[in-house]
């Protein structure tokens, strides 16, 4: 991302000499309104000073002033954990201070203490994944602001003033992104940007709502959209070296994303870098897991990489609650490696059980071409396809397996049909499905439409996938696995399907074969292994 442009206190050494007098004399009205002003460069630029004091006040003093409490959080987050991008005391003491404060909020009037108090409960409900109630505190928060203002001043008033602009839609739009609402998060956080004010003070919320709209836009495959919601970000003004993780992460996993579509190894790992590991204590951490795997998936490493999302999944448990789709996101990201490792691709359609199918298409559907079954992966990306909820990288994903599949299929035109999409959406930057697919099957599909194969050299370049296998059971077979799962003996099998013995026999004989066992037991075994058959 570019510079951030030149900033300084637009106060001043004035500005600073009156913080300080407010620390120095303990003038905790003055310093609220100071804070207010300077919203997160307070805590940030005199954190030490500010802790200092409120070491001295009795808890009442502290605990009943909201917008001293945020400060004072703050300034821990950026003094006693500035080079921990865990931020693990400070998410929980919002967490548990906000608890406390749910139940005082209506006694709160005054809007810059109404904005305090509610966010600090809105974040407090969504750690403990109370999405909607959240959402509802962030709503009264907004509608209790605007009853107390009357409305007068414009946006071109010289008297215009604003606390916090565009931060209660920002963290509404976090709430919506957590519980898996993309597009909700996307109108809350298109309204923060449209609220935020001027550098240097008022313009931290349209930063951060950039960063998470060019997040949600790369996360799709849409890089024009992201690309223009980075540039933004970046001339919203300057973010100090101490923020910008806690405000632009979402640019930076944006970047990786852009990055891997494109096939740019150095790019990637430079954003990744900055953007820290899923096992973080960040509201983010899915995104961050997504975008590691995303990665590990790309240039070679999945056996890695799946070993950092189960670290990330452990590291924050059941505490971290994502909403269905973020749970959603996360089962892709396994399903991703699972395929890239290769071997047995049972544990990847065992997945479909427990995941959105049309998310999960894109590794399906590659399962079963690697697996050489081009008429199941055929019927899976067709069936995603006609999903409108498909993502732009799903899309051309999809398309060239399909194309591949008709190829193998000898349905040349379709092939041809399908290979076109998935070349015009390379042109909008998404490379990264070319590499995951056998390079003949690209250079076939090439020589049939005529392509330059210079084009898509770095997917040529691209390391061979692996070898994937598949066991499949007939409609039949897997309803006599099933019966022998629940106890069920050959004769009662075949009275409750209306056949004889000998018929079910020789099923269960050649069920066994399929299965490379020789008994019940050794059969079910097998199939639990190979996720035909629930774990019991």
């Amino acid at each position: 991302m570019g510079a951030r442009g030149t900033s300084g206190s637009h106060s001043g050494a004035a500005g600073e000499v009156a913080v300080l007098r407010a620390i120095a004399a303990a003038d905790l009205d003055t310093l609220e309104d100071l804070a207010d002003e300077w919203w997160y460069e307070l805590p940030a630029r005199f954190g030490r000073e500010l802790l200092d004091l409120l070491a001295g006040l009795p808890h009442a003093a502290v605990a009943d002033r909201p917008r001293l409490l945020v400060a004072g959080l703050l300034a821990y987050r950026f003094v006693v954990e500035r080079e921990d991008m865990e931020m693990r005391g400070t998410l929980q003491a919002f967490a548990e201070h906000g608890s406390r404060l749910q139940a005082k909020l209506a006694k709160f009037d005054q809007p810059s203490d109404v904005i305090a108090a509610g966010l600090l409960t809105l974040i407090s409900a969504r750690m403990r994944g109370a999405y909607t109630l959240a959402d509802r505190i962030g709503d009264w928060v907004e509608r209790r602001t605007i009853r107390a203002d009357d409305g007068s001043p414009l946006p071109w008033s010289a008297d215009r003033v604003s606390v916090r602009p565009g931060l209660v839609a920002l963290q509404r739009g976090i709430t919506s992104l957590l519980a898996g609402e993309s597009g909700r998060a996307t109108d809350h956080f298109a309204r923060a940007y449209a609220q935020a004010g001027p550098s240097p003070f008022q313009h931290f919320a349209g930063v951060a709502a950039c960063a998470n709209l060019a997040l949600v836009a790369a996360t799709r495959g849409h890089h024009g959209l992201a690309l223009q919601w980075l540039d933004r970000s970046a001339k919203a003004g300057r973010v100090p070296d101490w923020l910008e993780h806690y405000l632009l992460l979402g640019a930076w996993l944006a970047e990786a994303h852009l990055a891997i579509d494109r096939l740019d190894r150095p790019s990637a790992e430079q954003a990744l870098a900055r953007a820290g590991t899923g096992s973080d204590a960040s509201e983010l951490w899915p995104f961050i897991a997504a975008a590691r795997a995303a990665f590990a998936t790309t240039f070679g490493s999945p056996v890695e990489g799946l070993v950092d999302l189960d670290a990330a999944n452990l590291a924050h448990g059941i505490d971290s609650r994502p909403g269905p789709d973020l749970a959603g996101l996360l089962l892709r990201a396994r399903a991703d490696l699972l395929v890239a490792i290769g071997g047995d691709g049972n544990p990847v359609l065992a997945l479909q059980d427990r995941g959105n199918p049309t998310s999960l298409a894109s590794p399906v559907a590659r399962v079963f071409l690697l697996a050489a079954d081009p008429d199941r992966a055929l019927t899976v990306a067709e069936r995603a396809l006609g999903d409108p909820a498909v993502t732009l990288r799903d899309t051309a994903d999809l398309q060239l397996l399909s194309a591949i599949a008709h190829l193998r299929r000898g349905e040349p035109e379709d092939a041809r049909q399908a290979f076109t999409i998935a070349l015009g959406l390379r042109e909008q930057g998404l490379l990264r499905p070319f590499a995951q697919v056998p390079a003949g099957d690209l250079q076939d599909l090439c020589r049939m439409t005529g392509t330059d194969p210079a084009v898509l050299a770095p997917a040529l370049a691209a390391r061979e996938p692996a070898r994937v296998s598949v066991l499949a059971l007939t409609r039949t077979e897997q309803s006599v696995l099933d019966a022998l799962a629940t106890g069920a003996s050959p004769t009662r099998i075949a009275h409750e399907r209306g056949v004889s013995i000998n018929t079910v026999r020789s099923q269960v004989r050649a069920l066994y074969r399929k299965l490379g066992a020789s008994n019940r037991s050794a059969a079910l075994a097998r199939a639990r292994k190979l996720h035909i058959l629930p774990r019991g």
